[in-house]
């Protein structure tokens, strides 16, 4: 995701609930040993999926885009005694980051883990049943694709959060919009085909690099 360091952002962040020490360790590490540690969500962020977890309390959670798992630790927080989390991740690489830190979670039966490209893993049929609650950040070429099998999945009152739906102002560039192949152009048409879709009502938040609220209806 894109950060946005300001007065405003450190003074909320000074006023929230510490994001906890396994999740700090957990970001140190990212910084230390990935090549994109930018790509991590930022303590206010997870405090802000942990909150809509606890929320919703689901018993089932999707994500596309495990990274280091730090998102997904944090929407742990929320999940039902029995609930469980699937987590979709490109990069098996991140595998002994994952082992380490949903141990120290004390996450580890609660986590069902896919390995490989998510379009894949979605055309294979290994991610089965409806979720509760859906967090999309994976890759941005493949977003309509995800964000369509996600709400197919949800189930009615389920809720979808998809991340960096502003792309860091490049939205309302109409230039960069008029590329079909920008990450712009990929975000807005996503950001239509949410706001279009005749099975949920949204919101998209203008925070971090924009995240939408979708609720299947």
């Amino acid at each position: 995701m894109a950060h946005f360091e300001d007065a405003t952002h450190e003074y909320s962040e000074d006023h929230s609930s510490p994001e906890g020490e396994v999740l700090s360790r957990l970001r140190r590490d990212t910084w230390l040993t990935t090549t994109k540690p930018q790509m991590l969500s930022d303590p206010i962020q997870g405090r802000f999926l942990s909150t809509i977890s606890k929320m919703v309390r689901p018993n089932r959670i999707l994500e596309f885009g495990t990274f280091t798992g730090y998102a997904t630790i944090c929407l742990s927080e929320g999940l039902a005694p029995q609930g469980e989390i699937h987590t979709v991740e490109i990069n098996d690489e991140l595998e002994r980051i994952h082992d380490t830190y949903f141990k120290e979670a004390g996450i580890c039966e609660k986590i069902t883990r896919h390995y490989g490209h998510a379009l894949d893993i979605i055309k294979s049929g290994e991610i089965k049943g409806e979720f509760d609650l859906i967090w999309l950040d994976a890759d941005k070429e493949h977003q309509i694709e995800y964000a369509e099998f996600a709400i197919s999945r949800l189930r009615s009152g389920g809720w979808l959060l998809i991340d960096n739906v502003i792309w860091g102002g490049a939205v309302i560039d109409m230039k960069k919009r008029a590329k079909p192949e920008s990450g712009a152009s990929r975000i807005h048409q996503l950001n239509k085909y949410i706001q279009d879709h005749k099975d949920v009502e949204n919101v998209l938040i203008p925070v971090w690099d924009g995240v939408q609220i979708a609720m299947k209806i």
